[in-house]
């Protein structure tokens, strides 16, 4: 077996190799062998092999990709830190919305404060002394009643209700219901209608306040004057609920002068809510205020109209 390299043996393969390194070619013993395989893997060699050795101590390749300095939060390389060195901390920078935060609340406050020196610097300012007017007083005194007659003076409505009635006729039968003092209690109005408990209850929600009367008959003819006062808040809705539903059976007419009025006289008889006897109808309405004028009439006969209207009128005139 032969030691020579494959060097000595073959020299076009050593030529066209010059810088491979004498370490790395194979024993003598394969290149003799299969010297035209030897020569083939020589002349199909990787660049890779014709770098020449270095002189000192080749580097150990460190395990995975290299290390690379991570970027910041502004996008520049981050500086690489010694190893065993704390890094630096970086330095905040306040940003646009920060900024205008702190002016919009030092702002005020700085004016505040400008404004507070320049006042408290100034002198002060005295006021003027406070001056009440004297009372004076009239040398004569005044008389109440004429200062009382001299002012306007309250609605005849606002006194005694029982002063605005009209004298019942001469001849005629007192009729007057109640205590005969003239006024009527919510229980004597309910007393006039079938359904006395229902009445007494509408009479109250209605806003009733007093009533004054007065009655009297001729004959087989009664009259029932009253003069009943409302709040003012219910004085229009009792008027309306005053109103006949249906007129069909009845005249109607107007007092004289008095265009918000109603005279109603009926053509057919009715019966009594507690008895069986028939009557014949009339009634005259009224407002002036908060005062509903009721005027109303019974009899065996047709009520006279003309008669009603009579007294109607003569009442109208002591309230109006």
């Amino acid at each position: 077996m032969s030691t020579e390299s494959t060097g000595a043996a073959e020299p076009g393969a050593a030529a066209a190799v010059p810088s491979e390194p004498p370490a790395a070619t194979p024993p003598a013993e394969t290149a003799t062998e299969n010297p035209t395989e030897n020569a083939a893997e020589t002349e199909v060699a990787p660049p890779a092999a014709a770098d020449a050795p270095s002189d000192g101590p080749s580097e150990v390749p460190q395990d995975g990709p290299a290390e690379q300095d991570e970027p910041n939060e502004q996008g520049e390389p981050a500086e690489p830190v010694a190893e065993g060195v704390e890094p630096a901390r970086r330095k905040r920078k306040f940003g646009v919305g920060a900024l205008f935060l702190t002016a919009v609340v030092a702002g005020p406050l700085i004016g505040v404060g400008v404004g507070y020196g320049i006042q408290a610097a100034r002198p002060a300012t005295p006021l003027p002394a406070l001056e009440a007017p004297k009372l004076s007083y009239p040398a004569e005194r005044v008389d109440a009643k004429a200062l009382a007659a001299a002012g306007p003076q309250p609605l005849n409505i606002d006194g005694d209700l029982r002063d605005l009635l009209i004298k019942r006729p001469d001849g005629s039968q007192d009729e007057t219901d109640g205590d005969g003092d003239g006024w009527l209690t919510v229980a004597d109005l309910a007393e006039y209608r079938g359904d006395s408990a229902r009445e007494f209850t509408d009479l109250l929600a209605d806003g009733l306040r007093r009533t004054a009367s007065v009655s009297w008959s001729s004959g087989d003819v009664k009259y029932r004057v009253k003069l009943m006062q409302y709040t003012p808040e219910a004085v229009n809705k009792v008027m309306l609920g005053m109103m006949p539903r249906s007129t069909t059976d009845m005249d109607l007419s107007q007092i004289a002068g008095n265009d918000d009025s109603l005279i109603m006289t009926s053509k057919v008889e009715y019966t009594y809510a507690r008895s069986t006897e028939k009557y014949y109808y009339g009634e005259a309405l009224a407002r002036k205020g908060t005062v509903l004028m009721d005027i109303q009439v019974y009899g065996k006969n047709p009520v006279d109209r003309v008669q009603l209207a009579d007294v109607a009128k003569r009442q109208w005139e002591r309230i109006a």
